[in-house]
Formats: structure tokens, sequence, C-alpha cells
């Protein structure tokens, strides 16, 4: 029996869905408290039951969804307990799973959703088709990621505006693709929270450039009771333009800074070539909530006020041309009594990545570290 749906459906998403904003938390767990209209109607025993989203139409797109099944339907009265997040608990677990979709397909639209107690989703390709589906290790590196979200609620592009610089961009995925879900699940909570997130792709039917993948690691090793700065760059040396894009640029579509409760600021600056000042291009005081900005000509993203601590990037196309990088840094402060080293811990440990897409076939600054 098979232990999650995925689903391509006739049903159409309501437009309020569309629109949904990322929102703080009221219990101290980021990003708890966001609303999507409870599309589904769920009424269950589990927080988080508004957060549900519909199928697109058939024709217009798929969806993943990851949570506790039953015959072939959803079953929350009688959930096995390996969907189940205990107070106090913390998980971070791949979910191996085949794409639903049986024909080769092109999405660049993305809507996410996941229950209450979510820190991330990274969808990452595997080479193990053969492995059952469920819930194990991570058979792939998150080289391989090709969407995702550490938001409980995030539309890709917000509010499913595609710019026309945009139009025809776009990520293949072949029929049945083998796939690593990582899920980082916890409870802050006095009760049982569960392990649920549902994904809509929306097709690009004429697609002409790819939606590659940027991403950088910065080493992490900051001992107890002691602040540090740390992050890394990412050069344009090391990009991968589309065939028959210019060789001299390559466009950055978003940006999102992947941080834990003790990273208190992180910064990304477009580094020049030419001796012109580093800008500012991303500034996040959300810490494990640190929003993905999109950079286009039809998104105004929020101005950041370093006084106030707000969040914010610039707006309008972001674009690095040769011997060009952007640089990011995090501010951690440790009060703890141990060392942060970067592992997946929200509250007990801290990370400085950085991600992001590029329209091309990839940015690949990544740096792994022991």
């Amino acid at each position: 029996m098979k232990l999650a749906s995925v689903f391509v459906s006739s049903l159409t998403i309501g437009a309020a869905l569309m629109s949904v904003a990322c929102g703080g938390s009221s219990d101290g767990q980021p990003g708890s408290t966001q609303s999507a209209g409870n599309g589904c109607g769920l009424k269950t025993s589990f927080a988080g039951d508004e957060l549900c989203i519909k199928p697109p139409a058939a024709s217009e797109g798929m969806q993943l969804h990851i949570g506790p099944m039953k015959d072939g339907q959803p079953e929350y009265d009688n959930v096995d307990p390996e969907w189940l997040m205990m107070p106090g608990e913390e998980k971070t677990q791949c979910y191996h799973i085949n794409s639903p979709n049986t024909e080769d397909i092109t999405y660049f639209r993305q809507q996410y959703r996941m229950r209450t107690g979510s820190h991330h989703m990274i969808i990452m390709t595997s080479s193990n088709a053969t492995q059952p589906e469920g819930w194990g290790p991570c058979q792939t590196q998150l080289t391989n990621a090709i969407g995702g979200t550490q938001r409980i609620v995030e539309d890709y592009p917000p509010g499913g505006k595609v710019a026309p610089e945009d139009e025809g961009l776009g990520r293949k995925v072949a029929a049945n693709t083998p796939w690593d879900v990582q899920l980082h699940f916890f409870n802050a909570t006095t009760k049982p929270t569960l392990r649920e997130v549902w994904v809509n792709f929306l097709y690009v039917h004429d697609a002409k450039t790819n939606l590659g993948m940027l991403g950088g690691f910065a080493p992490m090793n900051v001992p107890p009771h002691t602040t540090a700065t740390t992050g890394g760059t990412c050069d344009f040396a090391n990009a991968f333009p589309a065939p028959g894009a210019p060789t001299d640029e390559i466009r950055v579509v978003s940006l999102f800074g992947h941080a834990h409760t003790h990273n208190k600021r992180f910064a990304v600056y477009h580094q020049y070539a030419d001796g012109t000042p580093d800008e500012l291009v991303y500034d996040s005081y959300d810490g494990a909530e640190a929003p993905q900005y999109v950079y286009s000509t039809v998104v105004d993203n929020p101005v950041a006020d370093s006084v106030a601590k707000l969040s914010g990037a610039t707006s309008g196309d972001l674009v690095l041309h040769a011997g060009e990088s952007l640089k990011f840094e995090c501010d951690v402060v440790n009060d703890l009594n141990v060392t942060f080293v970067g592992k997946n811990e929200v509250y007990t440990d801290e990370m400085c990545n950085l991600f992001g897409s590029v329209a091309g076939l990839g940015f690949p600054c990544f740096k792994f570290t022991p």
C-alpha cells in the first residue's frame, strides 16, 4: 500500500489561493499562522487543515501530495505513527516517490503548502529508480534540487505573475522521474502534529529556456556564546548559460537564504567587475523564515530597512556579467552551550546557505564542507 498520493486532477484552484502571503508565527514556530482558506475542506484533529490546496486542472498542471494514505485516499483518523511529530520532536527525512507525470512536462509557476511545523521542503531528482515509495535516507545530493520552499505558504512567482522575460522559461521533468523530497519538520507545540505537504506545478507548454538552480553552502563553526559572520560567493565563472543565451551574462530569477533561528541577518551583495561598489540585493532578518524574492520587471519586492530590521530586496531584473559574483553573508549569534556546525536543527544549530534560480542550465556554486 502506498503511503502518499500524487494527483493529476480536473479540479481548479481558486483565485484567492494565488494571492496568499507569507506571514509570521504566533506560537514560536516559524510560519505557523498562514491561511489558505481551506480549499480542500479538511476537518482533522491536526493543525494546518486550512493549508491544503486542490490540484490544478489536468491540462494546466499536476499536484504532488505527501501525507498519510489508505486505499488511495488521505487517512487522518488512524494515522500511522511515522507521519506524526510528537511534542518536542524534530526530523529531517526524505520521502522517495516518482513524479506524478506520465509524460514529459515543463513547469515554471509553483504553489507550495506545508502543514504547521514545517521548516523546509527540497525536491531532488534521484538516480535510484528502484527504491520503493516511502520515508528513508536521501539518495541524492542537493545539487539535484529542482524546487522547494522554506515557507508554509509560497507561490512562485508571487501572485502567479509571469514577467515577459520569463515567458518560455521552465524546468523539465521526465515522466515518472524518481524524486527524493527532503522534508524538515519540528513540533514546538504540546500536541502531535502531522507531516503533510501539497505542491502544484503549473505547465509551460512552449518552453524555450531552462530554469536552472543556484546554490552555495557556507562553512559553519561558531563556538558557544560567540558571534560570527560567515558566508561565501557564487561566481559568474561557474554558471552554465542556456544554449543560445548570451555568453557574457546570466539572469538571476530568484534568491533566498536558508537559515535557522540564530541567524540574525542574511545579506546578499552583487559584486561588480568594474569597481562599482557592492550592491545589496537581498536582506533578510527573518531567520528560519528567510523569504524568497523574485527579480523581474513585474514584481515589486519590499524595500529592506536595516534600522527597523525589515527584510527586502531590490526590484527589477538581476543580471550578472563576466567577472561578477554574488556574495552572501550571515550574522550568527550563538547563545547556547553547543558549537554550531551546520546541522539541520532549527533551534540548536545554524546554517548559512544561499539558494535560488537562474535563466540557464545552472549556477553550481555549491561548496560542501566537512
